[in-house]
């Protein structure tokens, strides 16, 4: 519902949207601008306006149709980092449509079927969770407009490579790769090096045929992944995972390159990130014919 009070003062109307949680009480003395953290004032040449904002709420998850809605709004595909954050994350709905998830004190996904409304929102919904982090893709275009009207302060997390200049080819002297099969298990824990998290991950990649075992002259050295991890896009997340003894030997450029080849070869897209500061494995990527055009922005609120 909307109402109008006319302000005295000022000659102008101003209309309330009464979908509001919280009572605001409005005196002919307001200032144009109340600066209030739960509203959004803006004046133009006809009317002075402030827009009420209903909270968040704790939901199970958003409707995949609206989540859909998101994901098509890239403009390139959703980053496999991020994918983890959100299925691990705490869902957050509003009456507009709009929907969030936080992991923690990071805010790790954003969308408004109305942009304009965006920055209004992550302030409102800051005010109820409390999030100091916001994860950003560079190509999440209104989130990150909506970051930078707030003031808050990017520094780059991690750099996002969606596309593949040059099919390449490596060789490396008596290496095979095949398939991970559950014995293979144990013994590429036992090389990891803070690749995965849990040997859990290693039994669940393997059992859906996204794992491929490394070995050199016969013993395991290492791993490929391909995760297509949203089944109706055409994206694939690779990465590979070297024991520490080959490593700076290329090894890591032949297995992101075999992986990515294949790939293409399904009629697929290779995608793939690093973190800022591993610059290790941004150069195999490049040296696999990988460019990284995006970056995964991390502001601070």
């Amino acid at each position: 519902m909307i109402a109008a009070v006319r302000l005295p003062q000022t000659g102008h109307s101003l209309h309330v949207q009464k979908s509001f949680s919280r009572t605001h009480e409005l005196r002919d003395s307001a200032p144009i601008c109340c600066g209030c953290a739960n509203v959004r004032c803006w004046f133009d040449t006809q009317s002075f306006t402030v827009a009420y904002m209903s909270g968040f709420t704790r939901s199970p998850d958003p409707s995949l149709q609206l989540r859909q809605q998101y994901l098509e709004s890239l403009e390139e595909p959703q980053e496999f980092f991020l994918e983890e954050l959100v299925g691990l994350g705490q869902f957050w709905t509003h009456d507009d449509g709009s929907y969030a998830v936080t992991h923690g004190k990071t805010l790790v996904e954003f969308f408004s079927p109305n942009p304009k409304n965006s920055t209004s929102l992550l302030l409102h919904l800051h005010d109820q969770d409390g999030y100091s982090t916001a994860l950003v893709k560079s190509y999440d275009l209104d989130l990150v407009r909506s970051c930078k009207e707030l003031g808050w302060i990017a520094s780059v997390g991690g750099f996002l490579f969606r596309k593949r200049e040059t099919r390449t080819r490596t060789a490396f002297h008596n290496v095979e790769m095949s398939a991970a099969t559950p014995v293979d298990v144990d013994p590429l824990w036992e090389v990891n090096d803070d690749f995965f998290a849990r040997q859990a991950e290693i039994t669940s990649l393997a059992e859906t045929g996204k794992l491929w075992t490394v070995r050199v002259d016969g013993e395991i050295t290492g791993c490929g992944v391909s995760n297509r991890f949203i089944e109706d896009s055409d994206a694939v997340d690779v990465g590979m995972m070297v024991a520490p003894s080959l490593r700076r030997r290329g090894l890591g450029t032949h297995i992101v390159s075999e992986i990515a080849n294949r790939v293409e070869s399904a009629g697929l897209r290779p995608i793939c990130g690093c973190g800022a500061s591993n610059t290790a494995s941004k150069a195999t990527l490049e040296k696999a014919g990988f460019v990284s055009e995006h970056q995964l922005l991390s502001f601070t609120v």
